[in-house]
């Protein structure tokens, strides 16, 4: 999905401008934060602005994704469906659904063959599935794989932790910084906080120090 970058005084100044250049409104818009804007106070003395990333948000899984997108889908679940059977004749497929995601539940027996040490087998069957779906001609949600509800109890943890900070940087009127996470873990607490108006969070950091900072909105 094409994204754009928006510098303006404040966020929700930024937001606007990208609405205007994408020709919509806010609620169809994912945004990232990459930079907030300075304090009033440090906003005198810094030409400092807001950063944002804006992109049109995803079609939702379900009716309104269009029939070549779920033709598409269907051909992943088949062949993702192969690799697992080469490992398990007995285990199979189930779609699902989490945020804009779509989720590949691989239903097994209950050996934990498909998770890994640390979730290590799963990560490397995500990152093959997703590979062969970067390839597809349509725009396809990002897949998550999952086994014997691994992958769902660390999402509620992470969505946890969001909460919990979030509640702590209402209270302190001021940011609060993750432990550094990867990628998709950085992606739950985006999406589990993005429903809340009164707050906003960016990632900084590099590489495996990457965290994302939760803060009240200006």
């Amino acid at each position: 999905m094409q994204s754009i970058e928006i510098q303006a005084k404040t966020v929700e100044e930024a937001i606007t401008l990208a609405g205007q250049q994408l020709h919509t409104t806010e609620d169809n818009l994912d945004i990232e934060v990459l930079e907030p804007a300075p304090g009033k106070f440090i906003s005198i003395f810094s030409s400092r602005k807001a950063k944002i990333r804006a992109a049109l948000k995803r079609a939702p899984i379900g009716s309104a994704l269009c029939a070549t997108a779920h033709e598409t889908l269907d051909s992943l679940k088949i062949l993702f469906d192969r690799i697992v059977r080469n490992i398990d004749p007995t285990a199979c497929i189930e779609i699902e659904t989490h945020h804009d995601e779509v989720v590949f539940n691989i239903i097994g027996d209950g050996s934990g063959i498909f998770i890994g040490k640390k979730g290590q087998t799963l990560e490397a069957l995500q990152y093959l599935v997703n590979k062969i779906r970067a390839r597809q001609p349509t725009d396809m949600p990002h897949i998550i794989v999952d086994s014997e509800g691994y992958r769902a109890r660390h999402i509620k943890s992470i969505e946890n932790l969001a909460l919990s900070l979030s509640e702590q940087a209402k209270k302190k009127s001021g940011p609060i910084s993750t432990p550094p996470l990867n990628a998709s873990d950085r992606r739950i607490i985006h999406l589990t906080l993005k429903q809340y108006p009164d707050l906003t969070t960016w990632s900084k950091g590099d590489g495996g120090m990457r965290k994302v900072v939760i803060a009240p909105r200006q």
